[in-house]
């Protein structure tokens, strides 16, 4: 699951996809990420992993690095 977030933001959200992203990376609250991108992030976790997250925990702030998704992913 990681490895796929990894690959989905490098692929749609970056520049230069050479640039090196972790779990731990902050994407959205250092800019390598918009917060409009959250509605293209939760679509493809609807479509990759067949989770529906609920819109009001799909924040900035909860989705600011890949583990953060995976743990919210995982609650459902």
């Amino acid at each position: 699951m990681e490895e796929k977030l990894i690959e989905f933001i490098k692929n749609e959200f970056l520049s230069d996809p050479g640039t090196e992203i972790t779990a731990e990376s902050k994407l959205i609250s250092s800019g390598i990420v918009d917060s409009f991108s959250l509605f293209s992030l939760q679509a493809y976790i609807e479509r990759e992993f067949g989770k529906k997250i609920p819109p009001p925990l799909i924040t900035a702030e909860s989705f600011d690095t890949v583990k953060q998704m995976i743990e919210i992913i995982n609650r459902y």
